[in-house]
C-alpha cells in the first residue's frame, strides 16, 4: 500500500500492482473485488476499474483478465468459489498436472524436482494443492550431472555443435563408471547432436555417434564429462543427411512413434494375428491398421524395426492377449529361435 508521504503511484506502477495481486490472488473460480484491490493499493476504486478493464482488452501476456460471474461458476469444483476479477493461469489443471508428473517420472534430483514442480503448481494457480506432492527422492545412482547435461546437449542441438563424452555402464553395486577403452582408458565418444525425446521412462539422445553410419539413441542419465565444441555448425552429419528406407528425410517424431523401444534398424512391416484384445498394439503403435476377422480376433499390421517388435511380443507370451507373428518369417524365425533358447535354459530341472 503506497504510504500518504510517497508520491503518487504512476500509471505503470499500479498496473503492474494490479497485475501482481491478480496472479497471486486469482483463479479460474476465485476472483477478487476492484474494491479490494483498491484497499490494497491505496488508490481510488475507480482508478483501478479503468485499469482492469483495459487489461480484459489487453490480455496481457496472453492471459484473459476477467470477470467471474455467479453464472460462471456454477460447475466449479472448488467449495469457496468468489466472484470477482481474476487473470487466467499460464496452466490450465490438465497442463499442470501432466507437467508436474512427466516430471517426476524422470529420474532427477529430488530437490530439483521439487522447485520445478512447485513453479508449475504456482504457474496453474493451485500452490495451495503441492503439499499432496508427497516426498520427492533422489533416485539411487543418480548421475549428478544430468540436469547440466540437457542444459548442454539443448544448446548443442540448437547451434549444431559437437560433443564429446564418455558413456556409462553400471559397476556391481549400481554405480555408474565409464566405459574403457583398449588401453584401460575412459573411453571419449563424438557424436553430432540431433533430438532429445522422452521415451519408456528415459530420456533419450538422438544422435549420430561416430564412426558409425546409423543413428544412435543414448541414455542421458548414462553421460559424463560432456563436452560441447564451441564453434556453431561443427557436427559431421545434419540429422536431414539420414534417409528412411524410401530415401525420404525422416520425420523424428513418425520415426520413434515407429519403435516401441528406441532401437537401431530399418523399420518394416509386420503382420500379426491379435487374439483377446487391442491394448498391446495400440498402447505401442499408434499407427496400427486393423481388420476384425471375428469376435476378439484381429488381423493388424504395424510399421517397426524386427529386433524391437520381438522384444514387444514376447512380454506378452504369458499375457490373456496372444499375439502371433504371421509376416515376415524372418521375425517368426527369430521368435522360435528365441523359443529354443528358452526351452534350454528353463526346460530342464537344473538350477
Amino acid at each position: 500500500m503506497y504510504g500518504s508521504m510517497k508520491s503518487a503511484p504512476s500509471t505503470a506502477e499500479i498496473v503492474v500492482e494490479i497485475l501482481e495481486l491478480l496472479d497471486a490472488h486469482t483463479d479460474r473460480e476465485h476472483g477478487v473485488s476492484a474494491v479490494w484491490i483498491s484497499r490494497q493499493l491505496g488508490v481510488t476504486e475507480k482508478t483501478v476499474r479503468g485499469h482492469l478493464h483495459t487489461l480484459a482488452a489487453i490480455e496481457p501476456f496472453g492471459r484473459k483478465v476477467g470477470k467471474l460471474e455467479r453464472k460462471d461458476l456454477i460447475n466449479a469444483q472448488s467449495i469457496d468459489t468468489k466472484t470477482g476479477w481474476y487473470i487466467e493461469s499460464i496452466f490450465d489443471t490438465a497442463q499442470m498436472r501432466l507437467l508436474a508428473d512427466g516430471a517426476a517420472l524422470s529420474r532427477s534430483d529430488g530437490e530439483y524436482l521439487r522447485d520445478l514442480i512447485a513453479k508449475v503448481y504456482a504457474f496453474a494457480g493451485r500452490s495451495g494443492q503441492l503439499d499432496g506432492l508427497g516426498t520427492l527422492l533422489t533416485p539411487p545412482h543418480y548421475n549428478r550431472e544430468f540436469l547440466s547435461n540437457v542444459e548442454q546437449l539443448n544448446d548443442a542441438i540448437a547451434h549444431e555443435r559437437q560433443i564429446h563424452f564418455h558413456y556409462c555402464t553400471y559397476d556391481v553395486n549400481g554405480e555408474l563408471i565409464p566405459r574403457i577403452d583398449a588401453a584401460g582408458k575412459p573411453k571419449e565418444y563424438t557424436a553430432d547432436p540431433y533430438n532429445l525425446r522422452y521415451k519408456n521412462e528415459k530420456y533419450y539422445l538422438i544422435c549420430h555417434l561416430q564412426p558409425y553410419d546409423d543413428l544412435s539413441y543414448l541414455h542421458v542419465e548414462r553421460i559424463r564429462n560432456l563436452r560441447v565444441e564451441d564453434v556453431n555448425h561443427s557436427i559431421q552429419r545434419t540429422f536431414d543427411s539420414f534417409t528412411d528406407d524410401a530415401g525420404n528425410p525422416i520425420d523424428i517424431a513418425a520415426f520413434m512413434n515407429e519403435r516401441p523401444y528406441p532401437i537401431d534398424g530399418e523399420a518394416v512391416p509386420i503382420r500379426l494375428r491379435v487374439e483377446g484384445g487391442l491394448e498391446p498394439v495400440f498402447d505401442w503403435f499408434n499407427d496400427a491398421k486393423v481388420t476384425q476377422i471375428e469376435k476378439n480376433v484381429y488381423e493388424v499390421v504395424i510399421k517397426a524395426p524386427q529386433w524391437a517388435t520381438a522384444f514387444w511380443a514376447l512380454q506378452y507370451t504369458n499375457s490373456g492377449v496372444h499375439i502371433t507373428v504371421l509376416e515376415p518369417q524372418s521375425l517368426r524365425s527369430e521368435l522360435l529361435r528365441a523359443g529354443h533358447t528358452l526351452l534350454n535354459r528353463y526346460g530342464t530341472s537344473e538350477r
